[in-house]
């Protein structure tokens, strides 16, 4: 079952390697093909702003991929990395 603390993992773990590559969440995002909205929500952990509607983020492997392909890192390495 995926959990808040799941998903605050995975947005802890795409933090950390955005930094280490030095990008910024507009350049990975614009490389990734996602929004910079959308790469908040996700290293946030939560799937909306709005303070109503917070839930965990549940990203798509299409997302989880293209966000991999930029940071250089295997799928796996971030699903390690973030205890999943």
């Amino acid at each position: 079952m995926w959990t808040d603390a799941n998903a605050r993992e995975l947005g802890a773990t795409l933090r950390r390697l955005r930094h280490a590559k030095g990008l910024s969440q507009e350049a990975l995002a614009h490389r990734a093909g996602i929004t910079k909205n959308q790469l908040q929500l996700l290293e946030a952990g939560r799937s909306s702003g709005r303070k109503a509607e917070t839930g965990p983020s549940n990203p798509r492997m299409t997302t989880l991929s293209g966000l991999a392909s930029v940071l250089d890192v295997p799928i796996s390495q971030i699903l390690v990395e973030s205890n999943l």
